[in-house]
Formats: C-alpha cells, structure tokens, sequence
C-alpha cells in the first residue's frame, strides 16, 4: 500500500482539495517509489527519508496535523527535491512549516527545490498540477500574488463554494466550465495561501 492516512480534514476543506492531495500522494508512489506515511511530527511538516540509489523505495512521513493544502505543497516541493536529485545518496530532507522554517542546514537546497516547484506549479508543461484553465489566469495569479488579496479571494471563493452547496444547484453546474474553474481555483488558492512562495 503507497500510503496510509485516517481522513480528519476539517469539514472547511473541499472535496477537490483532498482528491488533488490523494491524485499527487499516487503520483509519487507510482513515478518516484515514494511511501508515504502519516504521524504526529513536533516542529517539522515533513520529511523525506532516502535510500542510497534510485533503486529502492523512499519514505516520506507527513505530519497528520497538516492540512490538504499543506500536503499539496510538500508533495509539490519534495518532487522538486527529487528532480534536482538532492535525496541521494542517503539524504533526509526536513521539511519545516511552508515557507517560513527550514531546519537542516541546507538552504540552497530548499531554494533550488523551491524554484523548481513554482515552476512545476504554474507551468505550461506542468505534471502535478493539471488545470490550463486556472493556471492560465493571470488575474488569478495577480490575486494571488498579495497577502490581501490572496486573503481575500479565498475567503470569496469559500463564500461561493457554500453557496454552491447551500443552494443545492451543484447537480445544475456540475458538469460547467464555471464549477470546474470554481474547484481549481480554490484549490490552487488553498495551496498558495498556505505556501505563498509559490505566487512570487
């Protein structure tokens, strides 16, 4: 089994968030050998724990009090890691709290990998990040680039979802450009708002 996790997401994230954070969790088991696992960490979001080659399966150990949005982020970073071959040989990566605490000494590292990951996140050829709709919105991406109006577009879109639901017309829209772009767009704003590195 790549994974083992216990759903506690709190009632205020999405169903797309969490189908997004399970399609990534996949994706790097299948394409990198990645075992992911889930624990109470004290200080640390994540780490990643590598063998001496390519050959054999890595361990990654997610904190379990992170969010969907967190998860995404980590997912997203540690394959940049990966890309740029900083797991090996024997390496662990600590991950602290997205964008504010990195507790190994290895900074360049972290800013390589974090480069890299805005650039798996936003671009035309991205993998892990698979809506052109939203990802070629440069108003959203101006929304997204400011504390405040990053701030604020979520809480909208947070607002819309409830309405959504609320007005129980999800069966009309279901299948629209309109609910789609609504589910992507809060998912990559959940994301940017929890690691806004992304947005720079």
């Amino acid at each position: 089994m790549a994974s083992e996790m216990i759903d506690r997401s709190p009632r205020s994230e999405s169903h797309t968030l969490r189908m997004e954070e399970e399609r990534l969790r996949t994706y790097l088991s299948e394409r990198f050998g990645i075992h992911t696992r889930f624990a109470p960490l004290s200080d640390v979001r994540a780490f990643l724990v590598s063998p001496p080659n390519d050959g054999h399966a890595k361990g990654l150990v997610v904190s379990s009090d992170a969010t969907a949005a967190e998860r995404i982020y980590l997912y997203l970073h540690v394959a940049a890691h990966l890309a740029l071959g900083h797991h090996l040989p024997l390496a662990t990566i600590v991950e602290g709290v997205p964008g504010i605490a990195r507790l190994d000494g290895d900074v360049h590292a972290h800013l390589e990998a974090e480069k890299l990951a805005r650039v798996m996140w936003w671009g035309e050829d991205a993998v892990l990040w698979s809506s052109p709709l939203v990802r070629r919105s440069t108003v959203l991406r101006t929304l997204l680039a400011r504390d405040a109006t990053r701030s604020a577009l979520r809480s909208l879109l947070m607002a819309l979802r409830a309405a959504y639901y609320d007005l129980r017309i999800e069966r009309a829209l279901a299948g629209s450009r309109m609910a789609a772009w609504l589910r992507d767009a809060l998912c990559v704003t959940a994301v940017v708002s929890v690691a806004p590195q992304l947005s720079d």
